[in-house]
């Protein structure tokens, strides 16, 4: 099982080393996974990606490599837990609830790209 899967921080460290690996002055980010406290990630996925990030990174035009990690669905159930601690940080009372949360899908992202390459599993190649 260790060998199929890339934890969390590995795969932050993985793509950063993969978008500075050509030039190591390339700026960096990734958002998406701010509040995932532990996860881990098919690891041939993720070494598609960091083949990808160097795809994009020998364009000698491209200076920073921006990644957005988007939930597939846009629409998803979360529960909410709200928790009431005593001053001592003893749990007094907790309530759970839920919520649905709408985000934005991928294509709101791309609307400043020029060219556009889709290796999504089922997908077509977006014509820009």
């Amino acid at each position: 099982m260790k060998c199929m899967h890339t934890r969390l921080p590995d795969y932050y460290a993985k793509v950063e080393a993969a978008a500075k690996k050509l030039r190591p002055e390339t700026k960096f980010s990734i958002s998406g996974m701010e509040n995932v406290q532990t996860a881990k990630l098919a690891s041939l996925r993720c070494g598609r990606i960091e083949r990808e990030i160097e795809e994009v990174t020998e364009d000698p035009e491209i200076a920073e490599i921006e990644i957005k990690m988007v939930p597939y669905n846009p629409e998803e159930a979360y529960s909410v837990l709200i928790k009431g601690k005593r001053a001592d940080g003893s749990c007094k009372k907790a309530v759970l609830d839920n919520m649905y949360a709408t985000v934005p899908s991928v294509e709101y992202y791309m609307t400043d790209a020029e060219e556009i390459i889709d290796y999504r599993t089922g997908s077509r190649q977006y014509d820009v």
